[in-house]
């Protein structure tokens, strides 16, 4: 029946409690729909659709089953909402004697909402939320052009989800520029640079067109950014960031980060647990001063921050001339203005004589 939908352009599921599966392959694939098959991997059934909606199934377990991958060359937008039991969007099948095995595609033995058997490459949206058995979103290669077009992401409440960005796949979200990660309970880091054990150097520059990210409620993040390799990724494309009720968090940016972000127009760091902005530079720098430059920055909160005691722990310089809005509580080790000769680097704003 699925093959006889070319047209569809807009799918909507909410509150079927018994679902499983929206679509699963019921025998072998015949003649016909073997012509529409990309080599015999890749499966294309709605070639107009452009938006799914999955919400409130909490039976169901992935949104497509059968023998071969999908492809969705249409598609633009992605939600999956309150799908509790769900833990892959397709789940490949082989038979043996009418009998259907599944086929896993795991990265370190966790099974991925997306793997290498979808092929989306206009999608520009994905909102995931009340996943609580997705672990991953990434298999650790994708399909050629898959999720290259994404511009926003949006996760919710996915209680056991590791990771957002796994490092094998840095050059394959730069057109990304939206990143919304909420009440995550287990996730330890968004954008995860190295694997231990692993080299993950790259010789191409990645320039991220990242806007906005916004982290709220995510009590186990240690690093919103890993051990960054410089000159492999920019984020210089950054405007806004807003961080709030993360109390495992120690620094936000890494130092090679911190000294490319001249677009950044906000920040707003709300209840956490930092205790420096910056990072201190172990990549190996041999720059003599040390200057940050937020010529863009406008808008400044830094609001109950027990534990921060420095925007960065070494001397430093720094230029905040567009500051308009400056909110500070609650950040009772660290003070606001400070001299410049002064050799303690636990003040926000130098005065130079």
């Amino acid at each position: 029946m699925a093959f006889g939908l070319g047209k569809l352009r807009q799918m909507e599921i909410k509150r079927c409690d018994n679902l499983e599966q929206v679509i699963k392959e019921e025998g072998p694939i015949t003649m016909v729909e073997e012509a529409i098959t990309d080599s015999s991997k890749i499966i294309s059934i709605f070639p107009r659709l452009r938006c799914i909606t999955v919400e409130s199934c909490p039976n169901m377990t992935s949104f497509y089953m059968g023998s071969k991958g999908l492809e969705c060359p249409s598609l633009v937008e992605i939600k999956i909402i309150d799908c509790s039991n769900m833990t892959t969007f397709v789940c490949t099948i082989s038979r043996d004697e009418d009998k259907e095995v599944i086929i896993g595609d795991e990265v370190d033995n966790v099974t991925v909402i997306f793997s290498d058997k979808v092929a989306f490459p206009n999608l520009e949206k994905i909102r995931i939320s009340h996943l609580r058995n997705a672990k991953r979103i990434w298999h650790s290669t994708l399909h050629k052009n898959s999720f290259s077009m994404l511009k926003e992401l949006i996760v919710e409440e996915c209680d056991v989800l590791l990771n957002i960005f796994p490092p094998f796949l840095l050059g394959v979200f730069q057109r990304l520029e939206k990143l919304i990660v909420i009440d995550c309970a287990s996730l330890e880091e968004v954008f995860q640079f190295q694997v231990q054990g692993l080299n993950t150097e790259e010789t191409d520059v990645v320039a991220s067109q990242l806007r906005e990210v916004i982290l709220v409620r995510l009590p186990r993040l240690k690093h919103v950014w890993t051990k960054y390799h410089k000159g492999n990724i920019s984020f210089e494309s950054l405007q806004q960031v807003g961080i709030r009720d993360c109390w495992n968090l120690k620094t936000l940016f890494p130092f090679s980060i911190a000294k490319g972000l001249q677009q950044l127009e906000r920040l707003a760091i709300d209840n956490c647990g930092l205790e420096e902005i910056v990072s201190n530079n172990d990549e190996g720098s041999d720059e003599q001063e040390i200057w940050f430059a937020f010529n863009q920055l406008s808008f400044l909160i830094l609001w109950h921050l027990p534990y921060l005691t420095c925007f960065y722990p070494r001397m430093h310089r720094t230029t905040w001339s567009a500051l308009k809005k400056l909110k500070m509580a609650g950040c009772m080790r660290i003070k606001i203005f400070g001299h410049e000769e002064s050799q303690i680097p636990n003040s926000l704003f130098l005065i130079e004589k």
